[in-house]
């Protein structure tokens, strides 16, 4: 098991900004971020409520020059 996870690769860093009623997760290496709600009052049940992944994006890198 050990083994195994020492090939995994690191968990990537996250930049964390507040986009009103959600918080967006940027991960820089690997061009993906992910939205969740983080409206106190949006509770979990039929829809999608606080806590809940609301969207996962993926971008393509800006290059320099």
């Amino acid at each position: 098991m050990r083994e195994a996870l020492s090939e995994t690769p690191p968990v990537p860093q996250f930049t964390v900004s507040d986009q009103g009623s959600f918080l967006e997760y940027r991960a820089e290496k690997s061009c993906a971020s992910v939205l969740v709600v983080d409206g106190e009052e949006e509770e979990r049940g039929y829809h999608v409520g606080h806590g809940d992944v609301w969207s996962v994006s993926l971008w393509a890198p800006v290059r320099a020059g």
